[in-house]
C-alpha cells in the first residue's frame, strides 16, 4: 500500500485509511471491512470547516493508530484570529471486536475557543472484488443512513435480500445532524485504476453514484488549557439472507484465538539491534494476520488489504516460513485446509478430489455465484505444498496422533497430484483450461503476463511449472522419510522411486543447455518456455536440482541481469518482457528470495545465500516500520547515488509470506533440522558477518521447549543450552544437503 495508508487489523476487521485516518479522499481502497465487505467507504472531520493540519501519525503496532493534528488558521465565533498549532487533536483508534475511535481536543491559547467538530461517514458497502475492479452483474440498495440518539446506522439491502450495517455509537449527543445524497460522480481516482495487483492493465470505471452520507457536527467550548472528547464506536454487522443469524465480529483482544499470542512465539534476540527491530515487526505482523475464518478455524491471511482470506499457497509457505517460530501454525494451517479439501470434480470452482483451495471469500460476489471463490481451487501447487508443510511439521512435532489425525488428507493430496494433477500423462504435475471466472495462470506467478515466451508466441495449456515439479518431488521424498519412521518401509520406497523418477524426467526436459539454466514450464505442445526466471531457484529449494546444474543456477540468480542489489528478481533484465515496475516480470519478492536462499544453503552455495539475506535486511530498512513488502521495484541498486528500493504501489503490506522471509532466512542460516521422533536438533550454520550472537528462547520442539544461544562467526560457532533441556541439540558444521 506504499507509505501513505494507516493499515491496522485485528480478527476479522482491518481497517485501511490515510496517514491522518481519514477514509476515502486520497487512498484506493480505503475502508473497514469485516469478511470481504467494505463497511465504511467515507470519513473524515473538519474543525470549524477546515481540514486540521497533520503533524505526524503511526500504525507502528497493527492494532493501534495515532494521529496528532494542529489547527490551520482558524477565526472563532466573535471574529477573533486562531493562530494555527494552537488548538490540540488527537484521533487514537483501535481495532478489536469493533472500531474504537477516540476524538481529543485541547486548547493551548490563552483564550476560551468555541470549536465546531464536524465528521462526515458515508458507505457502499462494496464486496472487496467490487473495490478491486471485478464488474458486477447486479448491485444492491445502500440505505440512507439514520440517526437513533446517539447511534448513527449505515445499511444496505443486497440482491439476494441480505442486509448488512455499520452501527456507529457516538458517546454524546450531536448538534446537528445532516444527511445528503449525491448525485452520479467519478473521482479521478476511480477514472483509471489497475483492476488487480497483478494484472498489469488498466480499467476505467463506470460512474457510479456518491453514496448517501451522514454528518454530524458537535460545538466543543474550551477554556484555555480546557480539553473535551468525542468517542465513536464502529461496529460491523450482517443479517445473513435467510433473516435469522447477525453476525458480528467476535471479540479478539489479547492474544489471537487458539493460542498465538507472543508467548507461543520464539523469542529471538541478537548482537544487530536493527536486525532484531525487524524480527519483531516481522513476527508483529504475522500475529496480525492470523485470524479466525468461519468454519475453518484459525490461519495466516495472506496480505491487507487485498487478500485477508484463507489462501492456500500463502497460507502454507507461511507456515514452512515460521516452523522455528510457530510450529503450532503449521498444525492449524493444516487442520484448516484439510477442512475444505476437494471432493468433487467442479468445473466452476475447479475443485477437484484431494485438491487444496487456493483461496476463499465470503462476502456477496461469492455468495451470489459471481465468482467461484466459495473457495476457489485454481492453484497447480498448494497440494503438494500441503505435503511438504506436513512432513516439515512432522519433523518438528512429530507425535503419532498428528500423524494419524492428518493422514488421510495427506494421502487424498498425494492421490490428487498422481491422479488429477498431470492431466496430459507426461509425468509433470500441470494446469490447464481455467474456470472462466478463475486465474490464467495458476503457480504462485498468477497474473495474466508472468508465463511469456521470449518470442511472445502463444502458450499453450496445459503448462507444467519448473517449481511445481520441484514441489512435487520435495513432497514425495519427505513423505517417503516420515512413512520409513513410522515403519511403512514399502510405501517409503516406492514414493522415493516415484520421486527419482521424477527427477530423472525433470533434468531431460527443463534443462536448456543452451542457457546452462532450467526453463520456466513446458507448455501443452512441449514446448520449453525458455524465459530466464527466478522460478528454478524454487527447484534448488526443493532438492530436484542435479547437483552438477546447481552451481550454475545460483551463480545466474546472483549474476547482473537476475540480481538488482536489494534482491533476485522475478526475471532477467534480458528479457523481452522485463519491467522492474511490474507485478511478476522483473520485481523483487521477499518471499521468492528467502526460498531461493534456502535452495543455496541446501547446495552448500552458502556466501551466496548470505548475500541476498543481508541485502533483503539492508533493504528492509527503508521500507515504512521495517515492513518488508509483499513486492518492491525490481531496479538496480546504485551505491554511488545512494539509491533506495522502491515500493510497487498497490503491494499487501502487511503481507504474511513477506513478513515471513526474514525469519525463514534467519533459520536458514542456522541450519535447523529437527527430528522430534528422536528428540534431536541439529544446526548446520552459516551466519552473515553482521550476526555473531542469537539467543532463541521458548524454541518448540518435540512438544519440549529450548533457550539456546548460538555465538561466533560463519560456520565457526558455539552453542549453549538453557538448563533442563530434554531435546538434543548438536552443531554439525558440514554442509545440510538433502538434496
Amino acid at each position: 500500500m506504499g507509505t501513505t495508508a494507516m493499515v491496522l487489523k485485528q480478527g476479522e476487521v482491518f481497517l485501511v485509511a490515510d496517514q491522518g485516518g481519514d477514509i476515502g479522499r486520497s487512498v484506493a481502497g480505503a475502508g473497514i471491512y469485516f469478511r470481504d465487505t467494505r463497511f465504511l467507504s467515507q470519513y473524515h472531520l473538519l474543525l470549524n470547516d477546515q481540514a486540521p493540519v497533520l503533524l505526524d501519525s503511526s500504525a507502528e503496532h497493527n492494532t493501534v493508530g495515532i494521529a496528532q493534528f494542529g489547527n490551520a488558521c482558524l477565526t472563532s465565533a466573535d471574529g477573533d484570529e486562531i493562530l494555527p498549532n494552537t488548538i490540540s487533536l488527537r484521533r487514537y483508534r483501535l481495532v478489536d471486536r469493533d472500531v474504537i475511535e477516540q476524538l481529543e481536543l485541547r486548547n493551548f491559547n490563552s483564550f476560551p475557543v468555541d470549536l465546531e467538530l464536524e465528521l462526515t461517514f458515508g458507505s457502499d458497502f462494496q464486496d472487496i472484488f467490487d473495490v478491486r475492479g471485478f464488474r458486477r452483474a447486479r448491485q444492491g440498495r445502500v440505505q440512507i443512513p439514520r440517526r437513533e440518539g446517539n447511534t448513527l446506522i449505515l445499511g444496505y439491502h443486497a440482491p439476494d435480500d441480505a442486509r448488512q450495517e455499520l452501527v456507529i455509537h457516538l458517546n454524546r449527543t450531536p448538534d446537528e445532524t445532516s444527511v445528503a445524497v449525491g448525485a452520479g460522480y467519478t473521482t479521478e481516482l476511480e477514472e483509471m485504476r489497475t483492476i488487480l495487483p497483478g494484472y498489469d492493465r488498466i480499467v476505467r470505471s463506470e460512474p457510479t453514484g456518491r453514496p448517501p452520507q451522514i454528518s454530524v457536527m458537535f460545538r466543543v467550548h474550551l477554556e484555555p488549557q480546557g480539553r473535551d472528547r468525542v468517542d465513536l464506536t464502529f461496529t460491523p454487522r450482517e443479517v445473513i439472507h435467510d433473516g435469522k443469524e447477525l453476525l458480528e465480529p467476535r471479540p479478539v483482544i489479547g492474544s489471537v484465538p487458539g493460542g498465538l499470542g507472543p508467548e507461543h512465539f520464539t523469542a529471538v534476540r541478537t548482537n544487530n539491534e536493527v536486525f532484531n527491530k525487524l524480527i519483531d515487526r516481522s513476527l508483529r505482523d504475522l500475529r496480525t494476520l492470523v485470524t479466525p475464518f468461519p468454519a475453518l478455524g484459525q490461519m495466516v491471511a495472506a496480505g491487507i488489504p487485498w487478500y485477508v482470506a484463507p489462501f492456500g499457497r500463502d497460507s502454507l509457505i507461511t507456515a514452512l516460513q515460521t516452523m522455528m517460530f510457530s510450529p503450532e501454525l503449521s498444525v492449524d494451517t493444516l487442520r484448516a485446509l484439510a477442512a475444505e479439501q476437494g471432493k468433487t470434480v467442479d468445473p466452476w470452482t475447479e475443485e477437484q478430489p484431494g485438491k487444496i483451495l487456493h483461496e476463499q471469500r465470503f462476502g456477496e460476489m461469492a455468495r451470489l455465484g459471481e465468482i467461484p471463490h466459495v473457495p476457489y481451487y485454481g492453484t497447480v501447487d498448494a497440494t503438494p505444498l500441503f505435503i511438504i508443510l506436513f512432513c516439515e511439521m512432522m519433523r518438528w512435532m512429530g507425535t503419532r496422533e498428528l500423524f494419524a489425525e492428518l493422514r488421510s488428507p495427506v494421502e487424498r493430496a498425494l492421490e490428487w497430484v498422481d491422479r488429477y494433477g498431470d492431466s496430459d500423462g507426461d509425468g509433470f504435475v500441470d494446469y490447464g483450461r481455467p474456470s472462466r471466472g478463475g486465474l490464467t495462470n495458476e503457480g504462485w506467478k498468477d497474473s495474466d503476463n508472468s508465463l511469456q515466451f521470449p518470442d511472445y508466441s502463444p502458450v499453450a495449456t496445459p503448462i507444467a511449472l519448473v517449481e511445481v515439479q520441484g514441489y512435487v518431488y520435495r513432497a514425495k521424498r519427505d513423505l517417503a522419510a516420515v512413512f520409513d519412521a513410522f515403519g511403512e518401509h514399502e510405501t517409503a520406497r516406492r514414493l522415493t522411486q516415484e520421486a527419482e523418477a521424477l527427477r530423472g524426467r525433470f533434468e531431460e526436459r527443463f534443462w536448456s543447455p543452451e542457457d546452462e539454466f532450467y526453463g520456466q514450464a513446458i507448455d501443452g505442445t512441449g514446448r520449453l518456455v525458455r524465459a530466464i526466471s527466478s522460478n528454478p531457484g524454487h527447484a534448488l529449494f526443493s532438492g530436484i536440482v542435479a547437483p552438477e546444474h546447481a552451481a550454475a543456477v545460483a551463480k545466474r540468480l546472483r549474476g547482473p541481469e537476475m540480481y538488482s542489489g536489494w534482491g533476485i528478481r522475478t526475471l532477467s533484465t534480458q528479457m523481452p518482457s522485463y519491467n522492474p515496475m511490474s507485478y511478476h516480470n522483473g520485481s523483487v519478492w521477499p518471499h521468492d528470495n528467502s526460498l531461493i536462499v534456502a535452495g543455496m544453503r541446501r547446495y552448500g552455495h552458502d556466501d551466496d545465500a548470505n548475500a541476498v539475506f543481508s541485502d533483503l535486511v539492508a533493504a528492509a530498512t527503508h521500507f515504512e516500520y521495517g515492513r518488508l513488502p509483499e513486492l518492491f521495484c525490481g531496479f538496480s541498486r546504485e551505491f554511488e547515488r545512494y539509491t533506495i528500493p522502491i515500493a510497487y504501489p498497490v503491494s499487501c503490506s502487511p503481507q504474511a509470506w513477506a513478513a515471513g522471509s526474514l525469519p525463514f532466512m534467519l533459520q536458514t542460516a542456522l541450519g535447523m533440522e529437527a527430528d522430534a521422533l528422536n528428540r534431536r536438533l541439529t544446526l548446520h550454520p552459516s551466519l552473515p558477518g553482521w550476526l555473531e550472537a542469537i539467543e532463541l528462547r521458548g524454541l518448540r520442539v518435540a512438544g519440549h521447549r529450548l533457550d539456546i544461544t548460538i555465538t561466533g562467526r560463519g560456520q565457526d560457532v558455539e552453542l549453549s543450552l538453557g538448563p533442563g533441556s530434554q531435546v538434543e541439540v548438536v552443531i554439525d558444521r558440514e554442509t545440510a544437503q538433502r538434496h
